[in-house]
């Protein structure tokens, strides 16, 4: 079995969230009166995610674009080291809601491009419409059920239920917005993808 190519810049967003990762964990006690343990571990998890993929790829002899390695890097940058830990959740509003929509776009880009690499070629395009759709809306439900399962554990309120009873506002309103902004991220890829086929721009070649 031959070995895959190496790819050029393949190990940059590793590199971007380790050095990212550490200087957060820097900043972080500056950042909260409360230094949270949970905090440390998560973000020093969070920097190795964009090792999964030159490491698969190792593994299956295929090579994942440097492309969206670098958009789930950004991810975590996002959601754990400014979300959680600079608690940019908690200083911007709609932070949370940004990025719910960011991990429907990047989820679709890489389903999408996973069905390639594996399959050689999209299905069919109703299928393939539907199977990105279902598959990225169940990840972001088993997400909504790990902040409920933590919130019950912990004693937490990630879900802001008692934050919408405290305002009489409805206790369900922020996990359906989630998921309703879940979708319309889906929808940026979906839009995107047919104007990348359509008008002939070549952002999608980056992905196959």
């Amino acid at each position: 079995m031959t070995e895959p190519i190496r790819q050029k810049g393949e190990w940059v967003p590793l590199i971007v969230t380790l050095t990212l990762g550490a200087v957060t964990l820097i900043v972080y006690p500056w950042t909260t009166e409360m230094v949270d343990p949970i905090v440390y571990a998560q973000v020093s998890a969070c920097a190795f995610v964009p090792a999964v993929l030159p490491l698969l790829g190792r593994l299956t002899n295929r090579n994942f674009p440097v492309l969206i390695n670098a958009l789930i890097a950004l991810h975590m940058v996002l959601a754990s080291f400014l979300g959680s830990a600079i608690q940019l959740y908690r200083l911007i509003s709609w932070w949370d809601l940004f990025m719910h929509g960011y991990f429907g776009f990047v989820g679709s880009v890489v389903l999408y491009t996973f069905l390639l690499k594996w399959n050689g070629r999209a299905p069919d395009r109703r299928g393939f419409l539907v199977l990105i759709f279902l598959s990225v809306m169940g990840c972001g439900a088993l997400w909504e059920i790990f902040e409920y399962t933590t919130d019950a554990l912990l004693g937490g309120d990630a879900q802001r239920v008692a934050e919408a009873l405290r305002l009489g506002t409805s206790p369900i309103a922020d996990t359906m917005t989630d998921v309703i902004i879940t979708a319309a991220g889906i929808a940026v890829f979906y839009i995107g993808l047919y104007i990348d086929k359509r008008c002939g721009y070549p952002v999608s070649k980056h992905l196959e």
